[in-house]
């Protein structure tokens, strides 16, 4: 009776000496015994994917260039994204764009031209997919993914403005395709200056309102779709290649409607759009390695109780126990592993591969490679498990510790020699902890607090 006593004692002053914390960055003494899952030392912060790019837009209206539109003809645009991983392929973001929209046609057989200007500002969100876990993309190539997107956007725009003046005069198109300073007539043809276009975009068109149109929107709803290829630098670092076009729901961008005042001013029913055709450069801050290097400090400014692989942290906070002497490790006691593929780097023969599939050396290796290997050779049986996969008994992976290694000073606690104390090994040093005498038993040579550290130790294996 007295030992159950005691051994209870024992038990809730170990758990109730520590702040019995239950947040996700802090674990109670209770939770670190019974193994519970800790928090990950990346913390539990999901950061965003940061985007810059620059590239050009060209408009496709009524008033197109006179150049076929590509993706060099058209006016700069900078784009700015804000991403975030709803998993590894699928991320919602919000984005902004800023740019201009520029249109001219000339019609000199009917003394006709056209052309307009408006500034754009689009900000909106969009839903994108990565195809990077297709097989047929992977086996071609681990560093570009081919990407596609939706979204919806407001485009604010001022009024559009036309280039209609030179200096105070207005200009008018010849049929000899010169713009001079009056209409041409039959005999006129001396008497009018030709003159050049200043593109300053003087005439605002709403104010002009030629065709009696209604008052235009100034905020436009726009839908992009987006196709782009994906060039992984490294593991934070993307640049990206893409075209977006941009359906609008509305035809009053370049001024021209279907229902214009003239045969010359009609324009198509379909609504104006615009495509944009860029390069950017992503940064994936949730691949930063967050872990902190553990840096041991002089011996007389740190103390660890129990530390058998001698990495300089305890034990009992030591995620990977059994860590080879001279290792450097995270502050979790866990080896460094700079390219984060589950290799560390004291094992790892290519630190920095970009393949998908990696063998137990972290060497990068092909899909049917892996295939061959998983086909080919002798079955692992079960009892031979933890022969091959030793980490599965020491906790660095998602499975539980199965057991750890006894310290020396409790080995004597081990009265069977099975290098496991069980409990009654344990009672017997609790009762021979209150007997006297060097013949005891093993606890008769303990101090209390090795005594409490043996406790914790059991509820450890």
């Amino acid at each position: 009776m007295k030992t159950k006593i005691v051994f209870i004692i024992l038990i809730f002053t170990s758990v109730f000496a520590f702040p019995q914390g239950n947040t996700d960055t802090e674990l109670s003494t209770f939770d670190k015994i019974l193994q519970l899952d800790k928090p990950a030392i990346t913390g539990g912060i999901r950061m965003p994917i940061f985007t810059l790019g620059t590239g050009v837009v060209s408009y496709h209206g009524d008033i197109m260039n006179d150049e076929p539109a590509n993706f060099s003809i058209g006016c700069n645009a900078i784009h700015f994204e804000m991403q975030q991983n709803i998993t590894p392929y699928l991320q919602l973001g919000i984005r902004y764009l800023r740019s201009e929209l520029r249109g001219n046609s000339y019609y000199p057989d009917i003394q006709t031209f056209f052309n307009f200007k408006t500034e754009v500002n689009s900000f909106g969100a969009f839903a994108r997919y990565n195809f990077s876990n297709f097989s047929i993309v992977t086996k071609h190539s681990n560093i570009l993914s081919p990407y596609t997107s939706l979204g919806i956007s407001f485009l604010q725009r001022p009024e559009a403005r036309g280039d209609w003046y030179t200096g105070n005069k207005k200009i008018y198109l010849w049929t000899d395709g010169s713009f001079r300073t009056s209409p041409e007539t039959g005999y006129n043809a001396s008497q009018a200056s030709i003159v050049y276009r200043d593109f300053e975009y003087e005439t605002a068109l709403q104010v002009e309102n030629i065709d009696n149109k209604k008052y235009y929107s100034p905020v436009i709803l726009t839908f992009p779709v987006e196709l782009g290829i994906e060039y992984n630098i490294s593991k934070v670092l993307k640049i990206n290649l893409g075209y977006q076009y941009h359906f609008t729901a509305t035809n009053t961008l370049d001024d021209i409607t279907k229902n214009g005042k003239n045969d010359a001013r009609k324009g198509s029913k379909l609504p104006d759009g615009y495509s944009y055709a860029y390069v950017s450069l992503s940064a994936h801050l949730g691949n930063i390695q967050k872990k902190q290097k553990f840096e041991a400090l002089d011996n007389e400014d740190y103390y660890v109780d129990w530390d058998e692989d001698q990495d300089g942290i305890d034990e009992t906070e030591d995620d990977c126990p059994y860590t080879p002497h001279g290792v450097e490790v995270y502050a979790n006691g866990c080896p460094l592993d700079d390219d984060n593929d589950g290799i560390p780097n004291f094992k790892d023969i290519e630190n920095q591969t970009n393949a998908f599939f990696r063998d137990e050396h972290g060497k990068g290796m092909s899909e049917e490679e892996l295939i061959d290997r998983m086909t080919k050779g002798d079955k692992l049986l079960q009892s031979e498990l933890y022969t091959y996969y030793p980490d599965l008994m020491d906790g660095r992976t998602h499975a539980k510790q199965f057991y750890k290694r006894i310290p020396k000073k409790y080995k004597i606690c081990d009265l069977d020699r099975n290098d496991y104390i069980d409990l009654d090994e344990l009672l017997y040093t609790i009762d021979s902890f209150f007997d006297e005498g060097p013949d005891a038993g093993p606890g008769s040579v303990m101090t209390s607090k090795d005594l409490s550290e043996l406790i914790e130790f059991f509820f450890l294996q």
